[in-house]
């Protein structure tokens, strides 16, 4: 494992000009909760999570402050903009690429995935020392062995349905923490 490593990545989002607060807050804790979602199906520590209805709730998923994702900026300016800090441990276990793929599944959600395919593939050269695991298990089957069908489609009805799109992901840097 990566120690003291962040992935500082850059969404950038189209929507209303003068979005409601509640779909900015919602945008940012369902992208969140996918993120915890994808490190439960894919971190070999968080293995033995049971989903149910407390997954929804703040402090529902005991991730440890390491792994969670943390902000570095946010641009309320066209384009919407916001650049976090996630945990190495999203590329390295996969979680980041289930990600990605979810993003796939929110049909009006329109990414550039070449670009973002080689942005990932740029930042695992970076990791090249660690052991990237190699996902064995699509997406939907690990979500189907966790028992966590309802809520990932219902997170990503959510994500659907939110006014404000993401429109590009630019994976920046490997930085200190």
């Amino acid at each position: 494992m990566v120690d003291n490593k962040k992935i500082k990545i850059r969404l950038i989002f189209k929507g209303a000009e003068k979005p409601y607060l509640l779909d900015i807050s919602s945008l940012l804790y369902d992208f969140e909760l996918l993120h915890d979602l994808s490190l439960i199906l894919y971190f070999e520590e968080y293995k033995g999570y049971k989903f149910n209805r407390y997954f929804w709730y703040r402090n529902g998923r005991s991730i440890k402050k390491d792994h969670q994702i943390r902000t570095l900026k946010i641009i309320k300016e066209s384009p919407f903009t916001i650049e976090l800090l996630i945990s190495d441990i999203a590329i390295i276990s996969g979680a980041f690429l289930a990600i990605v793929k979810a993003f796939d599944v929110i049909s009006n959600w329109k990414l550039n995935r070449e670009k973002l395919k080689l942005e990932i593939e740029k930042l695992k050269k970076d990791l090249k020392n660690y052991k990237i695991e190699k996902s064995a298990l699509n997406l939907e089957r690990r979500v189907h062995e966790k028992d966590a069908e309802e809520i990932y489609n219902h997170l990503i009805e959510r994500l659907d349905k939110n006014p404000i799109k993401l429109d590009d992901i630019q994976v920046i840097e490997l930085v200190e923490d």
